[in-house]
């Protein structure tokens, strides 16, 4: 399968049809995600149980107590968390989702978010979070480990040459928080979002008579760009062929992201990363997870031991993967991706183990003491 496939299934609508905004709350939607997620665990069980030999089966977490004995037993002291389908949907918190970290926290334990999504500075990040979860006040800009901000660290390690005015330059496909991380690591830019007049296709004479004023460049770093088109992959192309050791870096190679009440798919950064790789006959880096760079980054930056470490996510091929081939546990809830049907797949296929997490439960509130009777 390409290295860019996801999911193999998507999860279950919220609603059977378009939601009223008028008459669905917030506490709607919670209560809606929790009770799917609960549904979705009971089919989980099921696979697990009549499909799974004894040395593949991730440990069902049933209650709170469940997730506290494991924690201990492990000796669990760091958590990562992905964000969005397993702390929030869109602006909608996940049931507990606050509690949990707050709790974590006050603990003493130490909290990062890990995100695969580059639109975001870790400061804008980091505010989302804080409105979201409704605990402004004890979250820190250095929690949070978004791909932007990766993808500059990266280069950065890579000691990349400086031309005759001292600056190394790097051309962007991406968002303005992308080029915004990438400036603050030292960089000097191109490309990123374009004026609003600009056409969005390429001619053969367009690109023939295209001065380049882009120069030359050191690297080039794909994000997830909504306004990407094929002027911008006419550029990207030749900039590449124009700079053969310039650096290809993908901020992530995920294939979609779930939106709208019926879990429509949105193309993600993977489909452009693929489109840049197969007309420039390159292959990309990929900072983001399940790459190794990240979580060397993650281990080296602040003195982690991955072995007292759980990575909770809501994707099989990314969070998951990326907590077991970095030595961590790892973590599924059932609120965003991945499904019964999946974990059904990767448990029958010997080439899929890497994505078979250490432990399941239905969402974010099983890790929470005070939820545990009202899970």
């Amino acid at each position: 399968s390409s290295k860019h496939q996801v999911s193999r299934g998507t999860m279950p609508p919220l609603f059977s049809s378009p939601p009223d905004e008028a008459l669905y709350t917030s506490a709607d939607i919670i209560d809606t995600i929790r009770k799917e997620s609960v549904l979705e665990m009971e089919k989980v069980t099921e696979v697990v149980n009549t499909s799974c030999s004894e040395s593949k089966r991730p440990l069902l977490i049933e209650t709170n107590d469940d997730f506290n004995s494991y924690i201990h037993n492990n000796s669990i002291e760091n958590f990562l968390f992905d964000c969005d389908g397993v702390l929030y949907r869109g602006t909608d918190a996940m049931p507990c989702a606050s509690q949990t970290i707050q709790q974590l926290i006050s603990r003493g334990k130490k909290v990062f978010f890990v995100t695969n999504n580059a639109a975001s500075t870790r400061m804008e990040l980091k505010t989302k979070l804080e409105k979201v979860l409704n605990c402004r006040g004890i979250l820190k800009e250095d929690m949070m480990i978004g791909s932007a901000y990766v993808a500059g660290q990266y280069l950065k390690s890579c000691k990349l040459k400086k031309d005759s005015d001292n600056k190394t330059r790097v051309h962007v496909i991406g968002t303005a928080g992308l080029c915004s991380e990438l400036q603050s690591a030292g960089f000097d830019i191109s490309g990123g979002q374009d004026p609003v007049d600009t056409p969005s296709g390429m001619s053969r004479d367009d690109l023939a008579a295209y001065p380049f004023p882009e120069g030359e460049i050191d690297a080039l770093v794909i994000g997830l760009d909504n306004d990407f088109n094929y002027r911008k992959l006419c550029i990207a192309t030749v900039l590449l062929q124009r700079n053969p050791d310039a650096l290809l870096v993908a901020t992530n190679l995920d294939a979609f992201d779930l939106v709208g009440f019926d879990a429509r798919h949105l193309p993600g950064n993977g489909a452009l990363v693929c489109a840049v790789e197969m007309a420039s006959g390159r292959t990309a880096i990929n900072v983001g997870k399940p790459s190794s760079t990240l979580s060397e980054l993650i281990m080296d930056v602040y003195g982690l031991k991955a072995e007292e470490t759980l990575m909770v996510g809501d994707r099989l091929d990314t969070d998951i993967t990326f907590g077991n081939d970095s030595g961590m546990k790892s973590a599924l809830v059932l609120t965003g991706c991945a499904t019964s049907s999946d974990i059904a797949s990767v448990m029958k296929d010997d080439e899929s183990s890497q994505m078979i997490p250490s432990v399941i439960f239905p969402h974010v509130g099983y890790m929470f003491d005070d939820a545990a009777g009202d899970n």
